[in-house]
């Protein structure tokens, strides 16, 4: 007897003990909850705290003083669908910080001064709908990092230090209807310019330049000057040597790269020399034509002449 009551009690221990940490009066220290939309709002911190309800839907992180996130900082939230961590500190996000937020549809992440981004950092987040980065200092972004976010809707890139972006990053953002770009160090003086000036020419009533909605694709201009990147193309004057396609270039090493801009500039340069051995042609058949004639050869002799294929000669002359 005394047996099953040392159970029972266990149960219910654990019982009120998981009611307890699901409990919305109680809040961590530093944050504030709110049990009716399932939000905790958290000021003043330097780390994530570790006793954030588990069930909570939205996490607001915002304009705190957090430097560095813990690998594991969100992996007991996987019910979130909102995380802000707008204005904090952060200079790099660790890999696989986000794997277990599979719910997570906005995802906050403006005005820290992230330098770069992890390759996958985004893989685990194929809900999200919403990610904004834009007022940090990314210089460059990984290939395939946003390649998981097909329902994707809203990204924003703008106020940044890019100078290019990976060939194909945006493809697989298929229900993309708003992206902003403006405010970078766009590099249209590179052959990696290519693909994004392409894809902006065909995107452009997705391109923004305010919150508003205006639809402007020359609000993406390049560095150091006000030219459209969306008028960058290969045929422009510093673009003539670029091989095919960025990629080719993106993947070569650099003595190929070289061998295939030569290879370019040759075949660019044939059209030239034809056109001069025409010429050069066309002025030795008209001399040779006046020699024949001053000496008075007969015009059977010409049309032997004409038929030698070293010659190439053809003279279409009257008998004087």
């Amino acid at each position: 007897m005394e047996r099953w009551f040392s159970r029972i009690t266990m149960f219910w221990m654990l019982f009120l003990g998981e009611v307890q940490s699901q409990d919305w009066t109680k809040c961590s220290t530093g944050c504030t909850c709110d049990g009716n939309k399932m939000s905790v709002t958290c000021n003043g911190l330097k780390n994530v705290p570790n006793d954030i309800q588990k069930d909570a839907k939205e996490l607001r992180l915002e304009y705190n003083s957090l430097s560095k996130l813990s690998p594991t900082a969100f992996h007991s939230l996987t019910s979130l669908t909102l995380l802000s961590l707008d204005g904090n500190e952060l200079q790099t996000l660790p890999a696989g910080v986000f794997d277990h937020l599979v719910n997570l549809d906005k995802l906050y992440l403006r005005q820290n001064q992230l330098k770069s981004l992890p390759s996958k950092i985004f893989d685990s987040l194929t809900k999200l709908t919403l990610l904004r980065l834009e007022n940090n200092k990314l210089q460059s972004l990984p290939h395939g990092v946003f390649d998981k976010l097909t329902e994707l809707k809203t990204l924003y890139l703008r106020s940044n230090q890019l100078r290019r972006v990976p060939e194909g990053i945006f493809d697989s953002l298929s229900s993309l209807s708003t992206v902003r770009l403006d405010n970078n160090d766009w590099d249209c003086t590179s052959c990696d310019i290519l693909y994004l000036s392409q894809w902006i020419r065909g995107n452009g009533e997705k391109i923004k330049t305010s919150n508003a909605g205006y639809t402007d694709p020359d609000g993406v201009t390049c560095q150091g000057t006000m030219e459209s990147v969306n008028k960058i193309t290969k045929e422009n004057t510093f673009q003539a040597g670029c091989p095919t396609t960025t990629q080719q270039m993106a993947t070569s090493p650099a003595s190929t790269t070289t061998t295939e801009t030569m290879t370019v500039r040759e075949k660019q340069t044939k059209p030239r020399m034809k056109i001069f051995q025409e010429e050069l042609f066309s002025k030795a058949s008209i001399f040779f034509c006046q020699v024949i004639f001053t000496q008075h050869v007969s015009l059977v002799v010409i049309h032997i002449l004409a038929e030698i294929p070293l010659l190439h000669i053809v003279c279409v002359v009257r008998k004087p």
